[in-house]
């Protein structure tokens, strides 16, 4: 089998319209299905490839089913904060988080503007 250079390999590349080639430094990717489930590749080797103008992601690691959903936790001074601002409870501080991903703004915001109810 013949050998390709670098410099060949980078030409033949560009002729085939493939612009980029880029290595991702990811932690993991998880798969969120429909029906529920997740599944999650930890350490992937993520390449990132750009062909005329269209990126496609190629992905290679062991994967592995998520159980259930992880709980978020946010630092009690961060429920305190919700608590008072929005005058709400814990429970409700603590949706509110949940829904805003730990944005304390946030949270404020959308208690005042009635966007959740205690229920």
């Amino acid at each position: 089998m013949k050998k390709i250079s670098s410099r060949e390999l980078r030409r033949m590349m560009k002729r085939m319209g493939i612009e980029n080639v880029e290595q991702l430094d990811i932690e993991y990717v998880e798969f969120h299905y429909r029906d529920g489930r997740i599944t999650r590749i930890y350490e992937p080797n993520v390449s990132k490839i750009v062909v005329a103008g269209s990126t496609t992601y190629q992905i290679i690691g062991e994967e592995e089913e998520v159980e259930e959903e992880e709980t978020k936790t946010f630092p009690e001074e961060d429920i305190k904060i919700v608590m008072e601002q929005a005058n709400v409870d814990r429970d409700l501080a603590i949706k509110a988080l949940e829904l805003t991903d730990g944005d304390i703004a946030e949270a404020i915001i959308v208690l005042k503007e009635g966007g959740l109810s205690n229920q």
